[in-house]
């Protein structure tokens, strides 16, 4: 399983680590929270388009 990471659309850190992720049949779901400027989001993403995660 590959962790996903993202970059935070506020300040442009990169490679920010999820807090939590959940995963479906269907779906992957992450939260994260930038440690350079505290902006939090969540990304939703098709697990068909990261066959590896």
């Amino acid at each position: 399983m590959i962790a996903m990471t993202d970059t935070c659309p506020r300040c442009c850190r990169r490679n920010v680590p999820p807090r939590r992720e959940r995963r479906d049949d269907t779906q992957i779901r992450s939260a994260y929270r930038c440690p350079n400027c505290g902006h939090a989001w969540i990304t939703s993403r098709l697990r068909t388009a990261y066959p590896a995660a």
